[in-house]
């Protein structure tokens, strides 16, 4: 495998619709996203609130876009006082998120204090969202917003000790507080020396964490919530004795954040596809002192999705990168009898995606920040079947007469899971069939 960098462009626009999945997850909290009206363009398809200072969109009522005006700053305390003054319209506010990158900083925001104002007047918790911090892997993400927005998350988690876990177990063992969080039903007692998981992200398939959830109660692994969760009240205890696993490669900030606080985070591969799924699971089992095996459930697995195996078998797919998450599916259709020609990342953490560089083998070229002229250029050489294309070159290509799919789709499926790994190929299958058939009509 050679991974290339191209210093290409990549995914700059403004990562804001990662907060339209967080506050449907956690319909108690209060988005606010400020910056100058160009940036409120880019985002028309967002929620927002309906305030008359704050200006609406048709979809959810707990997102909202503060417009600020270059050529007239905001005095300090004034967007504090409209936040205020749209939490009032709005019932069951638990948390407010203030999302201000570079745009509001450069036009006199000092958003850490409007948040204090906003603390102390509403008396809620109140976290900034800064989306364009600086990572130690440059490059901009999608995803950056939901990384940042998680960490707010961890941060307000309640603080766990060692001298909790016998406590939490036995709520567990009741069904209640966080045995009931994902529905866990687990026969933990005092005895029981393992340690609680805590499922780090997962922001868009809330459906997706809750069957992980599930693969890890099979497992005996005690499960005591996921960031996000259904509610702020009920974030789970996070700290020393907690093991967090991570569902998404890309959340570098949220992962610090938990480290900080004394938890153990587990290093493995993302539990996407069949190999995926057993080795995340036997990897969390492990750290949380709980012994089990996958391999007759992966097998079992393996066996079941032999027809659409097939489907796909041979299929040459060229991954242009737009989530993040392009290296654990290429991995997994790789797995599945796929030919992957290349894959394209935004960005690359070497080090957190360790197991999943190994896992994806040497023939397949990573090309990091890619150049879209030269993505476009191998496309055009290659001819393959289909092409997991951004919506940057998802036009383009089909004008070609390329066979495209977002990445975005996969997202949307839910990949996570054993269940995942049977929706991403039946995806595949059907995309395919489609194309053969419209071909078929048009001979």
């Amino acid at each position: 495998m050679t991974i290339l960098n191209e210093s290409g462009i990549p995914d700059v626009l403004p990562p804001l619709h990662a907060v339209n999945g967080l506050a449907e997850r956690l319909p108690g909290v209060l988005v606010v996203v400020a910056g100058t009206q160009s940036e409120a363009h880019l985002v028309q398809s967002l929620p927002a609130a309906p305030s008359p200072n704050l200006p609406p969109s048709p979809r959810n009522p707990r997102v909202i876009f503060a417009v600020i005006d270059p050529d007239d700053p905001p005095q300090q305390g004034l967007l504090a006082s409209r936040i205020v003054e749209s939490a009032a319209g709005l019932r069951g506010t638990e948390l407010v998120l203030l999302v201000a990158g570079r745009t509001a900083e450069s036009l006199g925001v000092d958003a850490a204090f409007e948040a204090r104002l906003v603390a102390r007047k509403l008396d809620l918790p109140t976290e900034v969202v800064d989306p364009d911090a600086p990572y130690e892997v440059p490059g901009t993400l999608s995803t950056d917003l939901e990384d940042r927005a998680l960490a707010a998350l961890v941060n307000l988690c309640p603080k766990r000790k060692t001298s909790d876990l016998v406590e939490t177990a036995s709520l567990a063992k009741r069904g209640g507080l966080f045995g009931g969080l994902l529905g866990w039903r687990g026969e933990a007692s005092e005895s029981n020396q393992s340690r609680p998981v805590v499922l780090l992200g997962g922001t868009f398939s809330p459906g997706a964490v809750r069957g992980l959830a599930a693969e890890l109660s099979r497992a005996g692994i005690e499960v005591a919530g996921a960031v996000p969760g259904s509610e702020i009240g009920e974030l789970p205890p996070l700290g020393e004795g907690t093991v967090v696993a991570v569902m998404d490669p890309n959340l570098t900030t949220a992962v610090t954040a938990a480290e900080k606080r004394g938890a153990t985070v587990v290093r493995t591969l993302i539990p996407v596809g069949v190999d995926g799924t057993a080795r995340f699971v036997q990897d969390v089992a492990e750290e949380a002192g709980t012994r089990t095996s996958e391999v007759v459930r992966a097998r079992s697995a393996w066996e079941d999705l032999g027809a659409l195996r097939n489907r796909i078998r041979g299929k040459r797919i060229f991954f242009a990168g737009d989530t993040g998450l392009e290296i654990p599916l290429a991995r997994f259709l790789a797995d599945a009898g796929a030919v992957v020609l290349e894959v394209g990342a935004p960005r690359l953490d070497r080090r957190f995606l360790a197991a999943e560089l190994q896992a994806l083998g040497p023939d397949v070229d990573v090309v990091v920040a890619p150049d879209y002229r030269g993505q476009m250029k191998r496309i055009e050489e290659a001819r393959p079947d289909l092409v997991i294309s951004s919506p940057g070159l998802h036009l383009p290509l089909v004008a070609r007469g390329h066979l495209c799919r977002s990445p975005r789709d996969f997202v949307r499926a839910g990949p996570y899971g054993y269940e995942g790994a049977r929706r991403i190929l039946e995806l595949l299958a059907h995309t395919l069939e489609r194309a053969e058939t419209l071909d078929a009509l048009n001979l």
